[in-house]
């Protein structure tokens, strides 16, 4: 079972807000739930970001100008967004 479906069976939604999962409503989640979602919080940002249309990855090759290819590992994100990530630490870098 994938983890939304574990949340829509109960009654919730959710929805990601930033780098933060953001279930509703909250006033109902039981400790249960909420320690069920804390322990699969990056499965489901990545299921509930699937259904948005744009592809987003945990992994991303960095390319920076003198260095080997490298691997950028963090939670899933978007080209772009990996893109704007990397260059924060390596201007110039490109991501493949």
């Amino acid at each position: 079972m994938r983890v939304i479906d574990y949340l829509h069976d109960r009654g919730f939604s959710a929805e990601v807000v930033g780098n933060r999962i953001s279930v509703s409503p909250a006033s109902r989640l039981t400790q249960e739930e909420r320690r069920y979602i804390k322990l699969h919080r990056l499965e489901l940002m990545v299921e509930v970001v699937a259904n948005d249309g744009e592809a987003r990855r945990s992994h991303w090759t960095v390319l920076v100008a003198g260095y080997s290819p490298f691997t950028m590992i963090g939670e899933p994100m978007t080209h772009t967004e990996a893109l704007v990530e990397a260059r924060m630490l390596w201007p110039g870098a490109q991501v493949m």
